[in-house]
């Protein structure tokens, strides 16, 4: 026997439910299975990783290939002309971080497809600025502690603070993946590709894998 009173019931929960999974931040959002992660492929070779000592991160930065800008550009420049957007957190005294900037990023190939096709954000996890996104406000967790992590590089990495945590958002802003540790520029090159086409909408990761064709020499 049909009771209306709990077919709305149910009809409230629902929506209930779909109310609360909208409120959720966006940086939390993904658009495609979790299965389908190229991050669910990689394999981390910690032998691969040598510390790079002989520069400071600044003095990388400041001779990368690539138009580093802050998240807070980033934002709005998608918001005008939507575009994905890659975002390296990192710390300054992590030496993994450095050896994908001088290496990966600075690799002319890798280096001119996030030009265009990526608005690249780099940010320190242990910074003090301010980060708006949306109508969220993130800032240092403990202004007074040179290494507190910011609220920023925690919400983006779910807590999971490893660096560097290379994060991949979509157009909408919503996040993609996030590839953690040293990736070498020819192991990188595809899952860059990968979510810079929009392959990853239509395309296991391992067929696109597969397929792909380097342009690194």
């Amino acid at each position: 026997m049909f009771n209306w009173k709990d077919i709305s019931m149910a009809g409230i929960i629902i929506l209930a439910i779909v109310f609360f999974s909208l409120k959720k931040s966006t940086l939390q959002a993904s658009i495609y299975s979790q299965e389908n992660k190229a991050s669910n492929y990689i394999s981390q070779d910690e032998n691969s990783v040598k510390i790079v000592s002989e520069k400071t991160y600044t003095e990388l930065t400041e001779t990368s290939l690539i138009n580093w800008i802050s998240f807070n550009e980033a934002y709005v420049k998608c918001k005008k002309n939507p575009r994905p957007i890659l975002v390296d957190i990192y710390t300054k005294w992590c030496g993994p971080c450095k050896l994908m900037s001088a290496q990966t990023f600075n690799n002319p190939s890798i280096a001119n497809y996030i030009n265009n096709n990526f608005y690249a954000v780099k940010f320190d996890a242990e910074c003090k600025d301010t980060v708006k996104f949306d109508k969220y406000v993130f800032v240092s967790s403990d202004l007074t502690n040179a290494k507190a992590p910011h609220q920023f590089a925690a919400s983006i990495l779910d807590n999971q603070l490893a660096y560097p945590s290379i994060v991949f958002l979509s157009n909408q802003i919503q996040r993609l993946d996030i590839i953690k540790g040293f990736q070498p520029a020819h192991l990188f090159e595809p899952i860059l590709n990968y979510y810079g086409s929009g392959d990853y909408q239509k395309t296991k990761w391992e067929e696109y894998q597969k397929s792909f064709v380097s342009t690194i020499k």
